[in-house]
């Protein structure tokens, strides 16, 4: 079978979507198939076997960028002269047999991002921005049914926002949860870095350790969790937040909560494996999150999750079992509950046992098997 992926950047360590498409292709190339990368930018070192093609993009202004990379993708892969069996599309492009949402729909990102939104003439505002209005323009023509043959979601909390959106029929949307690599992320991982980790940051070893992973800390929800240490009676606690955001506004709300001591602030980690390793506690009380790929690395780490239930993530998680779901991300106290639960160890371990079993089932081999299913319903439309 021949596989066009399209992708605007081919870069493993550049996001989500990024490293979603490198371990789809690695997978799909251990299975035999032959896989071209349409992509602006790319590292051909990055995986052998691959064959890249060049997606030319004006990139100097945003707006520029999505249209043009979403027309230049679909030519360039019918200007090669190959028979694709299947053109795999995962950055808004004009046509392709399968797109892949992988954020939600940008209205409703948009309406959890930016306050301006939540009055009528903010909204009116942000739709005049080039960079939304482009990306709205763009999602409602690639919803049209005549370009594409499936859609894929990373969430049932994703489909009901593309159905309610653009009226499509269930049977066109295909629900396929994010992967995770049960190798890298995995409980064994304590044994070599938990202690070199805790030691650089100042952690003891009597100190139960949260964990909040992710950059945008507005909509990941950073303030609910600094909001939920007042309402803990344990004092021996303390929070690494890892990724990007505006991190003195954080510390000055720690500072007025009278925690600066427990929070620390470490910024972006490359090998965020080792993070997990670390940590006792993963708290992600996100306002919008399509799904929220860093709780299910922190189930795969062994770690106990704690996450909102406006996250997509939350679909895969059975509560009190192998994690906790808060209603509301804003309900601190019911936060604080939750962590207190989890200061005591035997139950820590014990869910974070059940959050391993679960992520398992989220396995890369599995995530591809789920595709493969979804290219052959395809194929048969084809024929």
């Amino acid at each position: 079978m021949k596989i066009a992926l399209m992708v605007f950047q081919f870069i493993r360590e550049k996001g989500g979507v990024e490293s979603y498409v490198f371990n789809l292709s690695r997978q799909l190339l251990n299975h035999g198939y032959e896989i071209h990368v349409f992509a602006h930018r790319f590292r051909q070192d990055q995986e052998k076997g691959l064959v890249f093609h060049y997606v030319p993009a004006i990139t100097l202004w945003s707006p520029l960028k999505y249209w043009t990379f979403a027309i230049n993708a679909p030519k360039i892969v019918k200007k090669t002269g190959i028979q694709f069996d299947i053109v795999h599309g995962f950055t808004q492009t004009l046509f392709q047999d399968i797109y892949r949402v992988g954020g939600g729909c940008h209205w409703d990102y948009m309406m959890h991002t930016y306050p301006l939104m939540h009055t009528a003439f903010g909204r009116i505002v942000m739709c005049l921005n080039p960079r939304h209005s482009s990306l709205l323009l763009l999602e409602k023509i690639i919803f049209k049914q005549n370009r594409y043959r499936q859609i894929t979601c990373i969430s049932e909390q994703c489909k009901r926002e593309i159905m309610h959106h653009y009226k499509l029929p269930a049977n066109d949307i295909g629900v396929i949860y994010n992967g995770v690599d049960t190798d890298v992320f995995t409980p064994r991982m304590r044994l070599q870095y938990r202690d070199t980790v805790r030691a650089k940051y100042r952690i003891t070893s009597d100190e139960v350790l949260l964990l909040f992973v992710g950059s945008g800390f507005k909509r990941k929800g950073l303030k609910y969790v600094i909001d939920a240490f007042p309402f803990i009676k344990d004092k021996k606690i303390k929070l690494l937040v890892v990724g990007k955001g505006k991190v003195r506004k954080y510390q000055k709300l720690a500072k007025d909560n009278s925690i600066t001591d427990k929070i620390i602030f470490a910024g972006i980690y490359k090998n965020i494996q080792e993070i997990y390793a670390a940590g006792d506690v993963f708290v992600f009380p996100s306002e919008y999150d399509a799904f929220g790929t860093a709780c299910l690395e922190a189930m795969a780490s062994g770690l106990p999750v704690i996450a909102s239930k406006t996250s997509g993530v939350s679909e895969i998680i059975n509560h009190g079992t192998d994690g906790f779901i808060i209603n509301h991300p804003i309900a601190a106290e019911e936060i604080a509950n939750y962590i207190t639960v989890l200061l005591e160890k035997e139950k820590r371990e014990q869910i974070g046992a059940a959050a391993r079993k679960k992520s398992e089932i989220f396995s890369l081999k599995a995530n591809v098997t789920k595709t493969l299913d979804i290219y052959q319903k395809v194929l048969n439309i084809h024929r």
